[in-house]
This record gives structure tokens, C-alpha cells and sequence, in this order.
């Protein structure tokens, strides 16, 4: 298969997926169904909806998996079985048990899709854990319009259960912190954090911050964190492996998707990687400094409340600011985004559906036919005024717009959470949790 007909494949099903998605977040009919009957049949189609398309993908069409599975993923796990150890060994950018977890895997079934069932088969949690959380200072009916849309979302379905992308086992990670944080069992959320470092990538120190600003006891949260991360990475040094080899690896590598790539663009020069690096600190400063504001002197479900709303903000943030972001990054806070939005307004169910179809086809359209091209290159091409890079650049607009939109109602949730409890239709309140 190609790479432009994986394109229009991409953007095929994420057409049909958005179109599903309207109507079925609308839906009267769910929304009335007891709630252990609703659990049930979401969590039944979404094994339906993900292995199907598994299934019908590597099995009756019998493509081959494609992006950082055969690229990066696989050959790792096969370096750990041949005995070899990461950073030492063999370059990677992930953490140092991420091969390993992949590599349990391919050795139950040799073959690339294992690594893909593997995240396919971690997701299946996340929709439990969120619903399990989400009662108790949610509204029932903004926690069903987040699983409806959840479910017909066109990123969780190319992005898992095609490309089989690990930013999902973090989000997995961080909504079990959160349900065990409602259950007060302090320790175990904090070590759940921490494990998500070691296991799959640095990129959860990103939302560290976000429960130092907003829980009560952040010390004590911090200590625990700081159990898996020391552990794994304190043996990592022990064994004599440059643990700092993702960071320099990476520390100077530009993606499209993002502000930085845009700016170059139009610009036609290249700024300096650390320049970007501030700028994303500063935006980074900023948005922790209003998520502590609005934590400071709340409940405990307020605080909750306003970490969920975190979550997506530092998300859309990393995206639009993060000189090396793109649109997979999504799966690490989907579900806080999706609770974002209201099943009452159809304009926004549309605009989301718009930006799904865009956010799987982007950066996709940019490595197939435009073959990852820099953006001082880009610059020269657009003068040409090719349909091509036209189309290009409307497609990045796009993005970066539904990324500030989506960052803008983020924001507002934040403000709003410690004021006041969503009610539902029918007036009532979800269960609070007692300091």
C-alpha cells in the first residue's frame, strides 16, 4: 500500500468515524440506560470497534503495519531478546523498561502486531477507569457525551488501533492515578506516575507540575512519584547505561504539527531549538500558574475536578508550542478532551469531528507526499504556489486552530471547576468525595 493511498485511508476513516460520532454523543436513548448497562456496552464496542478494525486491517486486507512500530518499536524488542540493553547497546528514545514491556509481548506472538494488540488491549481500561473516576465529581451525563465521543474518535482509532501508539499506556497510567487518588490510596497514584516514566517515555514530567500545583499533600505526592523513577533509572546508572541518550537524541529533532514548525515557515529561517525550548517553558509556567490559582483554597473534588481539566490543557499546550509535537501526542489526555465539549451544541460535536479527520491526516499528509520536508523548504515551496503545500498549510492552520480552541474551553473548565459541581439533566449531582 502506499503512502497516498494509506492517506485517503486515513482520512476515510476518519470522515466515517466523525460522522458517527454527532449522532451518537446525542443520543437519547444511551444516556437513559442504567449506568451498569451503559459501562457494559461501552467497553463491549470498543473491543468490538478496535479489534474489528485489527482485524480487518492486518487480517483480511493484510496490510503491514506502518509508522514507529516497524520503525522503532519492534527492533528494540528484538534487541532485548538477543540479550542487548538500551541506550548501551542500541539507540532508543523511550525509557528503559519500554522495550522490554514491548518485548513481552512479541515474545508471546512474533510479530509486529503484537506490539499493536498490546496498546489496543492496554486501552481497553482506560474507558473503565475514566467512568469509575468520573462518577464521583462528574456529571453523568458530560461523562457519557466524553465515552460516546471517545468511542467514535478517529485519533484513538488510527492512532492505537492502526499505528499502535504508546502515548495511550501513559494515559492509561495517569487515569488509574486519579481514580486511586478519589479511593485515597496516595501512594499507589503516585507510584502509578512514576511507573509511567519509566516504563514508556519521559513525557509524564510534563504534567508532574500539575499535582504539585493542586493536591495538598505535593510533598508527600512527589516522594512517592519519585519511587519508580529512581528505582528504574538509579539501576539504569548502576548497570552503567547513558540514561540521557533520548534527551540528546531528541533535544534538537522539529516536527510539523505545531507553532514553531508554522512560524519557520512563514518565516523561511530556522530559530534556535533552545528558543523554542523557552518559549514552551514559559507557556508551561504560565498555565501551572492558573492551574494552582484555581486549586488554591478548593475541595478535594474541586482540586480533582480542576487536575482532569489539566490534563488537556497541558496537552493542547505541549502540542501547539512543543517544536517536536504531533497529533498522536492527543492520546495522552483524549478523554479529558472529549469532556471538553457538550452533546447540547452541534456545532461544537461538528467542529471536534473536523478536527479529528484533520489531526489524523496532517502530519500523515506531511510525511507521504511532502516527505517530512523542513519548514525553510516549505517556505520556498509555498512562493511556487502548488496546490500541494497550499493544501499543506491550510491543513496545519487547521490544526493549530482546533489545538487553541480546544486549549481555550481547557482553560475555561479550569476557572470554573473549584466554583461549582455540574448537575445533570434530571438535577442531579455526582458523588462527592470528603476531604
Amino acid at each position: 500500500m502506499t503512502g497516498q493511498q494509506t492517506l485517503i485511508a486515513r482520512g476515510a476513516l476518519a470522515i466515517l468515524a466523525g460522522a458517527v460520532s454527532i449522532p451518537l454523543s446525542s443520543s437519547t436513548y444511551l444516556r437513559r440506560l442504567p449506568s451498569l448497562r451503559f459501562d457494559r456496552l461501552a467497553a463491549a464496542a470498543f473491543l468490538i470497534t478496535r479489534l474489528g478494525l485489527f482485524a480487518a486491517i492486518f487480517f483480511i486486507l493484510r496490510l503491514a503495519p506502518r509508522g514507529d512500530v516497524p520503525a522503532y518499536y519492534w527492533p528494540e524488542a528484538l534487541s532485548v531478546l538477543r540479550g542487548q540493553l538500551p541506550y548501551r547497546d542500541f539507540l532508543s528514545s523511550y525509557a528503559p523498561l519500554h522495550p522490554y514491556l514491548d518485548a513481552i509481548a512479541v515474545r508471546i506472538w512474533h510479530t509486529p502486531l503484537a506490539i499493536i494488540l498490546l496498546a489496543i488491549l492496554v486501552e481497553a481500561a482506560l474507558l473503565p477507569l475514566w467512568l469509575r473516576f468520573g462518577r464521583t465529581l462528574l456529571s453523568e451525563t458530560e461523562l457519557r457525551t466524553a465515552t460516546l465521543l471517545y468511542l467514535s474518535n478517529a485519533i484513538s482509532l488510527q492512532f492505537v488501533a492502526v499505528d499502535g501508539q504508546d502515548t495511550v499506556i501513559i494515559a492509561v497510567f495517569f487515569a488509574l492515578s486519579l481514580l486511586l487518588l478519589v479511593r485515597r490510596r496516595e501512594l499507589l497514584s503516585e507510584v502509578s506516575v512514576g511507573t509511567a516514566i519509566a516504563a514508556v517515555k519521559f513525557l509524564p514530567l510534563v504534567y508532574v507540575p500539575v499535582f504539585f500545583v493542586t493536591l495538598v499533600r505535593r510533598w508527600r505526592w512527589m516522594a512517592g512519584f519519585a519511587i519508580p523513577v529512581l528505582l528504574v533509572y538509579g539501576t539504569s546508572v548502576a548497570m552503567h547505561l547513558p540514561i540521557l541518550v533520548p534527551l540528546q537524541h531528541e533535544g534538537n529533532i522539529k516536527e510539523a504539527s505545531n507553532l514553531p514548525y508554522l512560524v519557520e515557515t512563514l518565516l523561511g529561517i530556522s530559530l534556535p531549538s533552545r528558543l523554542w525550548d523557552l518559549f514552551l517553558l514559559v507557556a508551561l509556567a504560565a498555565l501551572f500558574l492558573l492551574i494552582g490559582q484555581a486549586a488554591r483554597a478548593a475541595s478535594h473534588t474541586s482540586r480533582l475536578r480542576v487536575v482532569t481539566f489539566a490534563f488537556a490543557a497541558v496537552t493542547l499546550a505541549l502540542l501547539l508550542f512543543s517544536k517536536k509535537s504531533w497529533p498522536p501526542y492527543l492520546m495522552l489526555a483524549l478523554f479529558p478532551i472529549c469532556l471538553l465539549l457538550t452533546s447540547a451544541s452541534k456545532l461544537q460535536l461538528s467542529a471536534f469531528a473536523g478536527f479529528s479527520v484533520v489531526g489524523v491526516i496532517e502530519h500523515s499528509y506531511w510525511s507521504t507526499l511532502l516527505r517530512q520536508v523542513p519548514a525553510q523548504e516549505l517556505h520556498r515551496d509555498l512562493l511556487s504556489g502548488k496546490p500541494i503545500y497550499l493544501l499543506f498549510l491550510t491543513l496545519d492552520l487547521l490544526l493549530l486552530a482546533g489545538y487553541s480552541w480546544l486549549l481555550s474551553l481547557s482553560l475555561q473548565r479550569i476557572r470554573s471547576a473549584p466554583h461549582s459541581l455540574p448537575v445533570d439533566e434530571a438535577g442531579v449531582r455526582p458523588a462527592q468525595v470528603t476531604s
